[in-house]
């Protein structure tokens, strides 16, 4: 978002930002706390998240890996990721990188 420097900085910070970037754009980053994760601000990652967990508990009642992903418009190989990683996170099996 583009906001005014002079509208939202104090005086003195606003004259020394000048004489380092007088008339330029600056990017200023957010700290490293505040920096969100891919789709949490738009709930695309919980989304996400929710379908995989839907995904995993169809294919532990037993439909088919092949059906999921027709069903989930994805690759059996992406499915496949899916399905045997949350089962194997689940029972404390997975890769470390993966838990």
């Amino acid at each position: 978002m583009y906001r005014n420097a002079a509208a939202c900085l104090p005086p003195e910070l606003l004259r020394e930002l000048q004489r380092y970037a007088g008339g330029e754009m600056l990017y200023v980053p957010a700290p490293g706390s505040a920096k969100k994760k891919w789709g949490e601000c738009s709930g695309r990652r919980s989304e996400l998240e929710a379908r995989n967990a839907e995904m995993v508990r169809l294919y532990l009642k037993g439909e088919r890996i092949e059906e999921l992903a027709d069903r989930y418009a994805l690759s059996v190989e992406r499915v496949r990721r899916i399905c045997y990683g949350r089962r194997a996170k689940k029972n404390g099996t997975a890769p470390l990188n993966e838990r």
